[in-house]
């Protein structure tokens, strides 16, 4: 009928290949089972990376458009995975989990998992998926625009190009001001609170954000329906959602309200939790 065609014309139009959604699948589920061994949930943060990098790759190769509009999108994932790859070797290449996987175990553990599952196998199956889906149906979405439009590139790559380069130096500051933090002996324990970190309390996860809101920006022009819109438009949403209330800030901040108690409940009431505002004025100072 009607309704049959015209859901069959909005999936149709829905920016998803079939080889990148089997090629995912398989990898984020080899890096499940890996992690088992391993005894190590980070896994996800080596798998998410390196498997949108090879994404990116597939639609630069397969693409037909513009080859200076795929290439340069291309580079910036590939650059940023790599970036995530190499940083996620250097801090946990020992092998030892992340404080916040022993964090999401004892949670599930409790009853807090995927559909009340205790099981924490189980719920890791579900977060390294849900990754690898959002991969798949959303933050390829710039990729699969780009690699298809023929079109010369116009002034909104450029802004974005200027957005994601700008955003890119700003996460890579507040990464090195918080190593240069942690490797002084007499601040450990304590809640880094001077620079960007005086603005956000977490200005890296919001410079992330501001670079897949690039990404949205460089695609705009070669949308070329309602349905592409909205799978674009998805994209800085779903990115906000995952950094702020899944894999990044709120995770992030259990942990720390853990080590660091109150200093870090005060840190909590004066600086902003995501996007950089500035401090509002405390009686006791932070330490």
């Amino acid at each position: 009928g009607c309704l049959t065609n015209h859901l069959k014309m909005v999936i149709d139009s829905l920016l998803l290949d079939k080889n990148v959604f089997v090629y995912h699948s398989i990898w984020m589920t080899f890096f499940w089972l890996l992690h088992m061994p391993m005894k190590n949930g980070g896994m996800v943060d080596f798998g998410w990376p390196s498997g949108f990098t090879l994404m990116s790759i597939y639609y630069f190769v397969t693409g037909t458009g513009n080859f200076w509009r795929r290439a340069i999108i291309t580079a910036a994932y590939v650059f940023c995975g790599v970036r995530f790859m190499v940083g996620w070797v250097g801090r946990h290449g020992s092998g030892r989990e992340d404080k916040r996987w022993t964090l999401w175990r004892e949670r599930w553990r409790n009853g807090e998992g995927w559909f009340g599952i205790h099981i924490p196998a189980i719920n890791f199956f579900c977060f390294y998926h849900a990754q690898s889906f959002a991969n798949i149906f959303v933050f390829s979405a710039p990729l699969a625009l780009a690699a298809h439009n023929p079109n010369p590139m116009g002034w909104t790559e450029v802004v974005a190009i200027a957005m994601w380069f700008g955003s890119f130096f700003m996460e890579n500051v507040a990464d090195l001001q918080l190593a240069a933090f942690k490797s002084k002996k007499e601040n450990r324990g304590r809640t880094m609170c001077s620079g960007l970190w005086a603005y956000s309390r977490h200005p890296n996860y919001f410079f992330e954000f501001m670079i897949h809101v690039s990404y949205t920006l460089y695609a705009l022009s070669s949308v070329t329906t309602t349905t592409q819109l909205l799978q674009l438009l998805m994209l800085p949403a779903l990115a906000y959602y995952f950094l702020v209330h899944f894999t990044g800030v709120w995770i992030t901040e259990q942990s720390s309200l853990k080590s660091r108690g109150e200093a870090f409940k005060r840190y909590q009431q004066s600086v902003s939790m995501f996007f950089p505002w500035f401090p509002k004025p405390l009686d006791n100072k932070i330490q």
